[in-house]
């Protein structure tokens, strides 16, 4: 399966843009690749037409117009619409792990770790929510082998949410009758919802968000004997929310 990497250039193209790429070379001058940053420009401007109108109404056409250039042209970097939609979801998620996945991986003690994962994955999802709500609405517009290739990143993001309940559990902090695979999918599920209403002129600000989700997932996980400890549940949010 090609990356977005290596399907830039893919399809010939028959632009008068490719006619004078072609033709610079003959007159000895080397050809000039397709522009990286050029590309990333694109893929901005297809992400946000993906967005307002969503994939199956975005056509490549539509790409072209947005950025001032001919159809054709696109066909230097991209074989197909779907290249530009596996290019959003892939580096939403390689991002996604690459910040948020070492957060699970610290040596923190299991709910300090939880509160961190929560609150970074929701400044992430604001920062990213072109990208991230893409991806959560479009997914299974892609083939199912990029849908394979992606979901084992994002399986390796479950994973780290997994492991830190189930530290949480063995540390005596976390409810031992948690199902601690139903609750991963059900606190990522939670979060990953706010890609539907959320919007950037709310009147909540992301730390505001962050700490109200953290909060919500420590009350639902959290083991009677940690909320002891601590002197009571708003008390254990105080500590690990200041």
């Amino acid at each position: 399966m090609p990356s977005a990497r290596q399907s830039r250039g893919a399809v010939a193209d028959t632009s008068s843009e490719a006619h004078e790429a072609r033709g610079s070379s003959k007159r000895g001058r080397p050809r000039r690749g397709p522009d990286p940053e050029r590309f990333q420009d694109i893929v901005d401007a297809a992400a946000k037409l993906m967005l307002d109108n969503g994939y199956s109404a975005t056509s490549i056409q539509d790409i072209a117009d947005a950025v001032g250039i001919l159809k054709g042209s696109l066909y230097h970097y991209v074989r197909s619409k779907e290249d530009f939609l596996y290019r959003i979801i892939k580096d939403v998620y390689d991002a996604a792990l690459e910040e948020i996945v070492p957060i699970a991986k610290s040596d923190r003690p299991a709910l300090e770790r939880l509160v961190a994962f929560v609150t970074a994955h929701v400044h992430f999802s604001i920062r990213h929510l072109t990208g991230f709500t893409i991806q959560i609405r479009e997914f299974d517009r892609l083939s199912p082998e990029r849908r394979e290739e992606i979901t084992a990143g994002g399986d390796v993001y479950v994973d780290a949410l997994r492991g830190i309940l189930q530290d949480g559990q063995e540390e005596g902090v976390v409810d031992r009758e948690l199902d601690v695979r139903f609750t991963t999918v059900a606190i990522l599920g939670e979060l990953n919802y706010l890609t539907r209403w959320y919007s950037p002129t709310g009147p909540m600000a992301p730390d505001e968000m962050a700490a109200r989700f953290a909060g919500l997932i420590l009350g639902s996980v959290v083991s009677d004997k940690a909320v002891k400890a601590a002197g009571g549940l708003e008390k254990l949010r105080q500590d690990l929310l200041s």
